[in-house]
């Protein structure tokens, strides 16, 4: 397994590097700094895994802030350029991933429900995606794998495996919608 090699200061070549990593069949296996593997469940994790472990400066981020939440923001900011938990405007995208994105919101909407809480508040957030106009990396990384994980049925609204949500999320850092790189930007 090769070793990603992160930038200090270039966020575009570090979310190439995330992007082409979430293309690869084994994408959730992420090489740490001894060469061993750790397994990342979404492809969020798999993006500040890769940070955490091979990204120059993450051991100055470690260093500076206390909180694990600011050191996840920081390294997600410094590595790969994007705002607090990826937001991002859904107008900014192009058709094609705003169309996959707004079809798994109406499967989720289409969803029976269901039995387990987790799933459900998954399912409802998902839903959210047709009607709100501010998305988010972090959300869609996690969401649709809950939603798949509970019960991978169309019935249930499972229309992305995690192979292919790892590739709309590589699609999504491809494109790089302007407000997913802008830290001012937090409208939800």
């Amino acid at each position: 397994m090769s070793t990603p090699l992160m930038t200090p200061d270039d966020t575009q070549a570090n979310r190439r590097v995330w992007a082409q990593w979430l293309r690869r069949p084994d994408w959730r296996t992420i090489p740490n700094r001894s060469d061993s593997r750790q397994r990342a469940p979404t492809p969020w994790n798999v993006g500040y895994e890769l940070a955490y472990a091979h990204w120059p400066l993450s051991h100055a981020v470690i260093e500076e802030f206390s909180d694990s939440i600011e050191i996840e923001d920081e390294i997600m900011l410094g590595c790969y350029g994007l705002n607090e938990n990826g937001l991002f405007d859904a107008a900014e995208l192009p058709d094609a991933i705003r169309r996959t994105i707004l079809l798994a919101a109406q499967a989720a909407r289409s969803a029976l429900p269901y039995t387990s809480r987790e799933a459900e508040d998954a399912r409802n957030v998902m839903e959210d995606f047709a009607i709100n106009s501010t998305w988010s990396v972090f959300t869609l990384s996690h969401t649709l794998l809950d939603i798949w994980e509970y019960d991978p049925s169309l019935m249930r609204g499972a229309i992305l495996d995690p192979d292919d949500t790892a590739r709309l999320i590589a699609d999504i850092l491809d494109a790089a919608p302007p407000t997913l790189l802008d830290p001012a930007f937090t409208e939800f």
